[in-house]
């Protein structure tokens, strides 16, 4: 039986909002949600610093998924986001053409908290938008930030794992 993708994505929201609201953690290690056909779930940090240590996560994480037989898992972590053109994006391989144009390197970027919750036919997402408090810099309030009509849904490794 597969877990509901909705319940899997509610559980990640309240991880990130109990660790960075309710424990008052600087920041939030992305964590993975992994459901087992067995329904033995099991909760997995992965920190990474750069690219090539989300590339080793990557092959790590989707060869331990098929070790246990996954069928669903959620993923949660901060991330930066921006709106890109449509001509600044390479759409055959799913990057932005110019790496300066890369939401972490944007003025106009914007700070959140994104989960998916997977299963090998379906994806969820959802993301939350961080609050700081002005003087502090201190996360006081992770508030909802549906995605925008006109905008395509998030893609990527991390909704691809069991595919």
């Amino acid at each position: 039986m597969e877990p509901s993708l909705d319940l899997l994505l509610e559980m990640a929201g309240d991880h990130a909002h109990r660790t960075l609201i309710d424990f008052k953690q600087r920041s939030l290690m992305p964590v993975w949600l992994l459901v087992p056909a067995n329904g033995l779930a099991m909760i997995v940090g992965s920190p990474w610093k750069d690219d090539s240590d989300k590339e080793r996560i990557r092959l790590r994480m989707r060869a331990h998924m098929k070790r246990l037989g996954v069928v669903a898992y959620s993923f949660v972590c901060e991330a930066w986001t921006a709106t890109a053109e449509p001509e600044e994006v390479d759409w055959e391989n799913r990057t932005i053409k110019d790496p300066s144009r890369r939401a972490r390197n944007r003025i106009d970027r914007e700070e959140v908290v994104i989960a998916c919750a997977c299963t090998a036919t379906e994806t969820l997402w959802k993301q939350w938008r961080i609050v700081r408090e002005p003087t502090t810099e201190r996360i006081v309030d992770l508030k909802e930030k549906p995605f925008a009509q006109s905008q395509r849904p998030p893609e990527g490794w991390l909704a691809e794992m069991l595919k």
